[in-house]
């Protein structure tokens, strides 16, 4: 999915939920400049998806039209397919990865991450029967994950482990020497791969946001529900 597909998707749903919404108030929201969501609202009202109405800025007001409304839809559908994808291909990347931690004898699990990815990681660890002995996260903006307490990930030196599931698209660049500076080994790091998941047309920064902005698309259930759908199946 392309970003500028996400966007069009987004601010239609803004514009929809938010028709008094000023344009720099829109272009927070969307997470794009003031300019461009300038240009983008305009490109809407001449494809017949939004319609401007007022003189004065004080008074624009931003309405979808029957037809945007169908484009939304359209576009909701195709993006919660390329979550579903995605989710897939996470999970699988990771039950790859984490069968061979398991027969090389390893089993304690640090989780670096607290959003939409992070669950995924933390259901397949549980799942497959490792022990998750700590969740850290860059500066975290919440005390609990999924039941479990988060500790900065300037704390790692805190926690005993055999590998870090670094679940967590914008830790592909310079966070990872971060990492390495914190005194984390490389060769313990299971990191999602920037290619293979996301469209390369999506940016790392922005393929966050998506699953942020519309966890409901992929969201999994919480504390002792998660954990009771994590555990390992009988054959």
């Amino acid at each position: 999915m392309k970003q500028s597909t996400y966007r069009d998707m987004h601010l239609l749903n803004e514009v929809t939920n938010s028709p008094d919404a000023t344009q720099r108030e829109l272009s927070q929201r969307i997470g794009a400049a003031l300019g461009l969501t300038n240009l983008m609202l305009r490109r809407l009202a001449k494809k017949g998806y939004i319609k401007i109405t007022g003189t004065k800025r004080s008074r624009i007001r931003y309405l979808i039209t029957p037809q945007g409304i169908l484009e939304k839809s359209r576009l909701t559908y195709e993006f919660i397919h390329y979550s579903l994808q995605l989710y897939g291909r996470v999970r699988s990347f990771l039950r790859e990865q984490l069968t061979q931690v398991a027969k090389a004898g390893h089993r304690r699990i640090v989780l670096c991450g607290t959003n939409e990815l992070a669950e995924i990681a933390f259901l397949t660890i549980h799942e497959m029967g490792l022990e998750l002995v700590g969740v850290v996260d860059d500066a975290p903006s919440r005390q609990q994950f999924l039941g479990r307490s988060v500790r900065s990930v300037a704390e790692i030196g805190a926690f005993a482990y055999d590998r870090m599931v670094v679940a967590s698209l914008r830790w592909g660049d310079g966070g990872l020497d971060r990492l390495a500076a914190l005194g984390v080994p490389m060769e313990r790091l299971i990191v999602l791969p920037e290619s293979g998941f996301a469209n390369p047309n999506v940016q790392t920064a922005a393929l966050d946001r998506m699953l942020a902005n519309h966890a409901s698309a992929v969201s999994l259930p919480e504390t002792s529900e998660a954990i009771s759908l994590a555990e390992p199946r009988s054959h």
